[in-house]
């Protein structure tokens, strides 16, 4: 592995802003990682959704453009109907598919456990649907840790919900807790001393407020 940032994934829905919101107030100033947000996003959201983030963290709040290098400490956001990918230490933008569900949670978390391996980090919170839920097997299944709101502080419980069930989320917490377990997670980019087991994925009690990766 190289010396690259750990890649924090972030996957939620821009109708409910503050999970996401909380969880980025309470992350440490400096945690050695780069951030990349993924909400399920259209045009009407787009705006509030940068104002809103811009105002609960210190850290560079970047548009994510094509090319651009994911560096720790920065957080990076994504517009309406795209699509992130990671490319080395880039973050690639590419137009959303015309056709079919948009699921650019699954896609970035896929693409992340393919590039960062044990430097994947993968967070879902508070949504509708299912977007997340197979980029986290993704990234447990490739060494890298999985984190999930817990529901019952979810506004959108449906995202989180079809996460947990897959078995391969490490950690169930509400947002504020997140944000001290990341920077935990962070401390250890390897895995060394906080692993996840790869391959198989063994469930997980969704009820539980907190489980060990």
């Amino acid at each position: 592995m190289d010396q690259s940032p750990v890649v924090i994934a972030v996957a939620f829905s821009a109708g409910d802003l503050e999970p996401v919101s909380e969880l980025l107030s309470a992350l440490p100033a400096i945690c050695g990682a780069a951030l990349i947000i993924v909400p399920g996003l259209d045009s009407s959201h787009e705006r509030l959704l940068f104002a809103a983030l811009g105002q609960r963290t210190i850290r560079p709040l970047v548009v994510a453009h094509d090319g651009v290098l994911a560096e720790q400490d920065h957080v990076y956001i994504t517009t309406a109907n795209t699509t992130l990918t990671i490319s080395g230490c880039r973050i690639r933008v590419t137009p959303r598919a015309a056709a079919g569900l948009h699921h650019p949670g699954d896609i970035l978390f896929i693409s992340l456990a393919e590039e960062r391996g044990h430097g994947a980090i993968g967070v879902v919170l508070s949504g509708e649907g299912s977007d997340g839920a197979l980029g986290i097997q993704a990234i447990r299944e490739g060494g890298g840790r999985t984190v999930a709101q817990h529901p019952g502080s979810a506004r959108f419980p449906s995202m989180p919900i079809n996460a947990i069930e897959t078995g391969c989320v490490g950690y169930v917490l509400p947002p504020n807790e997140i944000a001290r377990e990341l920077a935990c997670l962070c401390a250890y980019p390897s895995g060394a001393s906080r692993a996840t087991s790869g391959g198989a994925c063994e469930p997980l009690a969704p009820e539980r407020p907190r489980l060990a990766g």
